[in-house]
């Protein structure tokens, strides 16, 4: 077995030589988009914001455009990636409200937050798989 060198800070944004680095800027990325997007309105708190607060249904890739620089400059924008990060999520603090079925929904609800990310990690893992070598555990472990 490989040992896996830990190369990103525990609290802090992954920077340059990390797993995180190399391969969140990778174009082919992209083509798992749709599939992550998709994963993120199935939640019913996501979908709703989506729905309520946003113009993506009718203009979903001028939206897409907008959103992606942004998100990866969380990493790219390094060592201030934690300063994109705080402006995506302080974008977030209004979107609240109701669903159709009457349940409230926040942006900023630790599992709607949580599920966005991990339907963009899920597609990261995805493309490395399909794109470039089949993870081992231990670099998925890394990369998490």
């Amino acid at each position: 077995m490989t040992e896996v060198v830990r190369t990103e800070p525990a609290l802090g944004a992954p920077g340059p030589g990390t797993l995180h680095w190399r391969y969140a800027g990778e174009v082919r990325g992209y083509l798992l988009l749709v599939k992550a997007g998709l994963l993120q309105l199935m939640h019913p708190g996501l979908g709703a914001g989506v729905e309520h607060h946003s113009d993506f249904f009718n203009e979903p890739w001028e939206r897409v455009l907008r959103s992606v620089p942004e998100i990866q400059g969380v990493t790219f924008d390094y060592p201030d990636g934690a300063a994109t990060a705080q402006k995506i999520r302080d974008y977030h603090t209004h979107i609240k409200g109701t669903d159709a079925q009457g349940r409230r929904y926040h942006a900023l609800d630790p599992e709607t937050y949580f599920w966005a990310h991990a339907t963009i990690w899920d597609a990261l893992f995805q493309m490395i798989d399909l794109f470039d070598h089949p993870m081992t555990e231990a670099e998925k472990e890394q990369l998490y």
